[in-house]
């Protein structure tokens, strides 16, 4: 366990490398001074301790305020954190993340590239979907480039700072950056594809062999190309030089990519009583209805076979991506002091697309899917008094099959939502070697004392990072 200053701010940063010769960061239990009687069931995703390293805190009215982060890429948590202590909410900070992984984790997520987020606005008490995803438009299935005006709309949505911000530090490490231990894991894995072409040989293999873990990675043309989105605005790709650019090497309609919109949409929701667990609901499927047959169907069975049917159904309804198999993605997640909540998974289609960089621009060309395989975010939600009390993303290794990520969530979250003692839930219920990767936030909250707590489990297999921010109210 790691604590530090920034800023006038205390922050807690939770991780975990097991086997890798890396120190295992440990909880941080705040201690207990009262009884607590737990809100229902409240208790849903208290199952933190399914992954390594968590951070756990309490708080009540008048004690500092806290904001939970969790990303599969470590500096773009950091990032997070940073946002946050310049003032920003969970839109800001989920925004800049997802800037950032452009850079430091290009395998999985890039500005050709997209994804889907679940997001809970606490003043309007509203759940939606985000959907930006990279749909199959071009030659050989290239993605319609979604990532853009996806991420733009979050922030807009449920930020408060400018663009800019968001967009400044990632530009800033495209410059040079330590490569993370999952990126060079991607790295590794992909050495054979990026040798193929000319571009990404000279940036991901400078010597031949691919980037080890803290070696700098410096990409210039990557840089430019986040300063003009900065500058631009996402003008620059739906109808700027650099969505032109990205057309001509698909093969796509520039008018295709001028005129693609995000879209906002409902839930695929399962109500748990007074909280409700929501999950990316996708014009594709109908994985509302099958996740609630699915939950009352297996109501007799075991809290971990029941998660199991449920996550089964959520993989059954069209979640998969166009050749059948899951993709690789990425997530992030972010509750911040006001109750918002934002879940996120991203995906290039495949590891670091198409393999191949569109000229001039510093980014690999994605590869279209037409399904949610790659990750499942979800939120658990409180309508009637606005809170977040789970924030969870799940993403696929792309070798773990279709159904991973929703399978990693939901035997994280689900099972505790049955489980009626929180020392009962704090156990593992999902095998270290279960598919697919789930990092998560999740919350209760006493109605006799009004303390709320949380932990942030960071999945070490995706080599994750989560930090708790305390800031001034």
């Amino acid at each position: 366990m790691t604590e530090t200053s920034l800023l006038g701010l205390r922050t807690v940063t939770s991780s975990a490398h097991r086997g890798t010769g890396q120190p295992v960061k440990m909880p941080v239990r705040a201690p207990h001074s009262t009884r607590r009687i737990w809100q229902g069931l409240g208790a849903i995703a208290i199952a933190a301790s399914l992954v390594g390293g968590c951070v756990n805190t309490k708080y009540r009215t008048g004690a500092p305020a806290q904001n939970y982060i969790a990303a599969d890429e470590p500096r773009a948590a950091e990032i997070g954190r940073d946002i946050i202590a310049q003032g920003g909410k969970a839109g800001d900070a989920a925004a800049a993340m997802a800037m950032a992984m452009t850079v430091t984790l290009p395998s999985r997520v890039g500005l050709t590239g997209g994804g889907v987020c679940v997001v809970f606005d606490a003043a309007k008490k509203e759940t939606r979907t985000l959907d930006f995803l990279p749909r199959p438009a071009g030659t050989g299935g290239a993605a319609l480039p979604g990532f853009l005006r996806g991420v733009y709309a979050l922030q807009a949505a449920n930020g408060a700072m400018r663009w800019e911000q968001a967009v400044v530090p990632a530009e800033q490490l495209a410059r040079s950056t330590p490569v993370s231990r999952a990126l060079a894991r991607d790295l590794a894995d992909s050495a054979a594809r990026l040798s193929a072409d000319p571009e990404a040989r000279r940036v991901f293999l400078p010597t031949g062999a691919p980037l080890a873990e803290g070696a700098l990675l410096s990409q210039p043309e990557v840089a430019a190309t986040l300063s003009q989105v900065r500058r631009s605005g996402i003008a620059a790709m739906y109808g700027g030089p650099l969505g032109g650019a990205v057309a001509q090497a698909a093969a796509i309609d520039p008018a295709t990519v001028r005129g693609f919109q995000p879209r906002w949409t409902g839930t695929a929701a399962v109500p748990l009583g007074i909280v409700s667990m929501h999950f990316a609901q996708l014009p594709e499927t109908n994985n509302g209805t099958a996740l609630t047959a699915a939950w009352n169907a297996a109501a007799d069975l075991p809290s971990d076979q029941r998660a199991a049917r449920v996550a089964q159904a959520l993989g059954a309804t069209g979640n998969g991506v166009s050749n059948g198999a899951s993709a690789p993605g990425a997530g992030l997640v972010v509750i911040d002091h006001e109750e918002n909540g934002v879940a996120c998974s991203f995906t290039m289609g495949a590891p670091f697309g198409s393999g191949r960089m569109v000229p001039g621009t510093g980014l690999l060309a994605a590869r279209g899917v037409d399904g949610a395989g790659f990750g499942a975010p979800g939120l658990l939600t409180n309508a009637i008094v606005g809170r977040t009390q789970f924030a969870g993303a799940a993403s696929a290794a792309g070798n773990d099959g279709p159904a991973a990520a929703p399978a990693a969530l939901l035997t994280a979250a689900l099972p505790a939502a049955l489980d009626k003692e929180p020392g009962a839930a704090i156990r593992v219920s999902r095998a270290a070697s279960g598919p697919g990767r789930a990092t998560f936030v999740t919350c209760q909250t006493s109605i006799e004392s009004g303390w709320k707590e949380c932990q942030i489990a960071a999945d070490p297999r995706a080599h994750a990072l989560g930090i708790l921010v305390e800031t001034e109210r």
